[in-house]
């Protein structure tokens, strides 16, 4: 905008444009209109650069200004601009006007809701019937001394007045609202949770004055919320890419008010977020109250509706379940997940979609179909692509974590292209990817009905080596029969083409994942975490494949420690080592999510066995990864836990209370008792008591606990000479040396001649 002499009153054209016309001007004021011009003249001239930075009068010299000319500076005058308002500007105010408006009203619908239900729920507690101490102008007299602490704003925890958006529009939070272990404190209804116990009707409550400070806020005040959405995807997003940071933004920030399924999506972001958020405004108590509210939202919401919405909303909050413990709790939370899933039909490719007609009202709802209805746009199709294999993500690594379950998706539905790179998807480019299934070509190379491998991204391998690693579970989960040469030469078949199908995927990936570790040092941005995700799920798939070969539960003529796979085993658990430091050293280990503390848990436990196996010390790698793990913990407490139970374990190993070897054999010997069943149901049971070491030894071992036998042997007939988990070294004929590493000469899975033959 241009700037303007303060003592003059026209502008240079308007001065101009009155001389051209004043006629009958005679010499004199001919000569003082000339010299008015001119001194108009000088003023209509901008100030010089430097004096307008400096923000001081400019006498407008030329060639230069005096305090350029005295300061040996060089003076720059550009051209006055058009006076005018900046469209830009205009439409930036505009929009923040509208913004504005849109808040204040919602304000005001909230604050009649509050009033309205504080009333209510007044009148039901004071009623004649329940207290007839009150009459109704003390009631009134009681509403009207309540009502300004629910109508007026709230001081924040700092002490400023604060609001945040609630499903309407804002709510308040008060800084003397009741700690949150008094029964009195209750939620806002709107959040759809139900209030917690009133106080007693006898009870008048203008004498409890610290009952009339309004509820906690269902949300922490505004810049905290915009402050925990840009943490969900700096840590999260990245490796759970179901989000666009676009479009979140603009619904959860923008000019209009959100709907219910956006408030929802808020609730479960909150919830996620909550631990990495630092700031001092915010002390535990509070923190712990906004996840509560913001966790039981979810959960209530996406149990009575199933909905794409709903369903995104609910594998976000599974993220904070599975980083709290991989339990009972997180587990119902993945199965809702994975039937939603299903019902919603987004494990297909669908083509076309139904859509009910509404113009019907006596029509009644379908009794087995839930219709979600055509994607708006190519982002909302991706976006359900990317919600249907995140689920399975969660589900194979929730799996993984005990073993002997089943997968809630099984991979003969999984019928969709794999997810595109993430850059493609926020910039709303429709593209080809991957199908998910290949099958063998003419030369046993893998042939795809589409494959466009230049539109994949980090995510697309993750979910691709989950399906080997899917593989490698349900193979190892299959009982065989040891005694049986067919069997046996059917598993060493399946055993190498799993190992061929890791090789592939290993030689297929772009030439940035073999670049990883100097990108970390170069570029730790958020992005580069994906890669370090993928390998950790390459090492969790190479540790349980060949843990089976190389460190076998159960002695016979093939199942003996095999000096190739104890190497394949212990050189991923040394890259994984080497990642982890890179990551640390770049300070980028908050960025990594449960899967990559799962990683390595795993990695420190296949140390263990490996000590336990060979009857040598624990590697003193360990104490790296328990390190790393317990750093992890600060963020997502699965991974606290592991670090305590591996320190645990380790402090009984080296105080001499038990040797590895006799805790792998506890851990073996409780599984197994465990999984016998009756032959009848008048067979009379019986109950095992197990310490908390004992525990902690099913914890470490029972992932390695391979193979599992088709006949179960009997418990009276000596069973323990069937284990390769003897107190002393095994003898030279088994492969072993006496150092109790492998000899690589008797190894049956050596692949210079015929693979275990």
């Amino acid at each position: 905008m241009a700037e303007d002499d303060p003592n003059s009153g026209l502008s240079h054209d308007e001065a101009s444009s009155v001389e051209d016309h004043e006629p009958g001007l005679n010499d004199s004021g001919a000569s003082q209109s000339r010299k008015r011009k001119r001194v108009r003249e000088k003023h209509a001239k901008t100030s010089c650069e430097l004096c307008k930075a400096r923000k001081v009068k400019c006498d407008r010299a030329e060639p230069a200004c005096s305090w350029c000319a005295g300061h040996n500076r060089t003076c720059v005058y550009l051209e006055r601009q058009k006076p005018g308002s900046r469209i830009g500007f205009t439409l930036e105010l505009e929009a923040k006007v509208n913004r504005i408006d849109a808040l204040l009203q919602a304000l005001g619908r909230r604050v009649e809701e509050h009033i309205s239900q504080d009333q209510n729920s007044h009148t039901h507690i004071h009623s004649p019937s329940v207290n007839s101490a009150h009459t109704p102008s003390q009631l009134e007299g009681l509403r009207q001394h309540e009502a300004p602490t629910s109508s007026t704003p709230a001081k924040s925890a700092v002490g400023s007045t604060s609001y945040i958006h609630g499903s309407d529009g804002f709510s308040a939070l008060h800084d003397g609202a009741r700690p949150l272990s008094q029964p009195s404190l209750g939620f806002t209804a709107a959040n759809g949770l139900d209030k917690q116990s009133t106080p007693s009707p006898s009870i008048s409550i203008p004498q409890r004055p610290s009952s009339h400070l309004p509820p906690l806020a269902e949300f922490p005040p505004h810049d905290m919320v915009y402050t925990l959405v840009d943490l969900y995807f700096k840590h999260c997003n990245t490796w759970c890419p179901i989000l666009d940071r676009k479009t979140t933004f603009a619904v959860f920030f923008g000019s209009t008010s959100m709907e219910e399924a956006d408030r929802i999506l808020l609730h479960a972001i909150v919830a996620t977020t909550l631990r990495f958020f630092k700031d001092p405004r915010l002390p535990p108590d509070m923190r712990a109250h906004y996840h509560a509210v913001s966790r039981q939202a979810v959960q209530v919401y996406c149990l009575e509706r199933v909905s794409v919405p709903a369903l995104r909303a609910l594998v976000i909050l599974c993220l904070d379940e599975l980083g709290t413990s991989n339990g009972p709790r997180s587990w119902n939370l993945l199965a809702l997940s994975a039937q939603n899933v299903r019902q919603l039909g987004l494990c297909d490719e669908s083509s076309v979609y139904l859509t009910p007609e509404l113009s019907d009202p006596s029509s009644s709802d379908p009794l087995q179909r839930v219709v979600p209805g055509q994607p708006d746009s190519w982002i909302e199709d991706e976006g359900r692509r990317r919600l249907c294999w995140m689920v399975y993500l969660l589900d194979r690594y929730a799996t993984l974590g005990t073993t002997s379950f089943d997968f809630f998706i099984d991979d003969t539905r999984m019928k969709r292209l794999l997810p595109c790179s993430y850059d493609l998807f926020s910039r709303n480019v429709p593209v080809d990817t991957r199908s998910s299934t290949a099958t063998n070509g003419s030369h046993g190379v893998a042939e795809y009905a589409v494959n466009r491998p230049d539109n994949l991204g980090s995510f697309s391998y993750h979910c691709e080596m989950l399906k080997i690693v899917s593989r490698v579970h349900d193979f190892l989960k299959t009982p065989i029969d040891i005694t049986s040469a067919p069997d046996m030469a059917a598993w060493r078949n399946t055993y190498r083409m799993l190992d061929a199908s890791l090789d592939s995927w290993l030689q297929s990936l772009p030439s940035e994942y073999s670049r990883i570790s100097a990108l970390c040092h170069s570029d730790p941005a958020s992005r580069v975490a994906n890669w370090f995700m993928l390998h950790s799920a390459y090492v969790v798939a190479v540790v349980r494949l060949h843990s089976s070969a190389a460190y076998p539960t159960v002695r016979s003529d093939i199942f003996v420690p095999s000096h190739y796979a104890m190497q394949r085993c212990l050189s991923a658990v040394q890259s994984l080592g080497d990642i982890a430091q890179d990551v640390s050293e770049a300070n980028g280990l908050d960025l990594l999510g449960p899967p990559f503390a799962f990683s390595l848990w795993v990695a420190a436990r296949l140390l263990l066995v490996h000590a336990a196996t060979t009857g040598g010390p624990v590697d003193p790698r360990i104490e790296f990864f328990i390190e790393t793990l317990t750093y992890v913990g600060q963020y997502w407490d699965v991974a606290n836990r592991y670090a305590k139970i591996l320190v645990r374990v380790v402090q009984r190993a080296r105080q001499g209370e038990l040797d590895l070897t006799a805790m792998r054999k506890s851990a073996y010997d409780l599984a197994t008792l465990t999984s016998s069943a009756r032959q009848s149901g008048t067979e009379p049971t019986s109950s095992q008591t197990a310490s908390p070491s004992e525990l902690h030894h099913i914890d470490v071992f029972d992932f390695f606990n391979y193979p599992k036998v088709a006949q179960p042997l009997s418990r009276t007939t000596g069973s323990q000479a069937y284990l390769a988990l003897p107190h002393h070294m095994p003898a030279m004929n088994d492969g072993i040396s006496r150092s109790g590493v492998p000899d690589p000469e008797s190894d049956w899975l050596r692949f210079g001649g015929t693979y275990g033959s």
